[in-house]
């Protein structure tokens, strides 16, 4: 019998302490959805963007240097986009193919086109 209430101890200083973890109820959509529309944010991609930087945020900047400098550096440089650009990748890339089919396959998907691009639609 002394086991069993050793066990009924344990168990009900684990809830006590798993319901204190947990947020109250009115404050789980406060604290969650700026955090996670942040997140969601900095996932995409602006049309402008000339870097992605080492902590996954992008850069507009107009040259490498100094670009994600408080972001963990730069993790993968772009630069202005080509004349011919016809879209972008979801990784950055720039798409100067008209033909659509196929295009960033190995990138992650189309971010967004260009008004150029008036090729063929796969």
């Amino acid at each position: 019998m002394h086991v069993t209430s050793l066990l009924r101890v344990m168990l009900v200083a684990v809830g006590v302490a798993v319901l204190s973890a947990s947020p109250v109820q009115g404050q789980k959509g406060a604290a969650a959805k700026p955090a996670a529309a942040k997140a969601k944010n900095e996932m995409r991609m602006p049309k402008n963007a000339t870097a992605r930087c080492g902590d996954s945020t992008w850069s507009k900047a107009a040259s490498q240097q100094g670009a994600c400098s408080s972001h963990g550096g730069v993790a993968k440089w772009f630069g202005k986009a080509p004349a011919n650009m016809t879209g972008r990748c979801s990784d950055g890339e720039y798409w100067t193919n008209e033909e659509r089919r196929g295009a960033c396959s190995q990138h992650g998907g189309v971010a967004f086109w260009t008004s150029k691009a008036k090729g063929k639609k796969s």
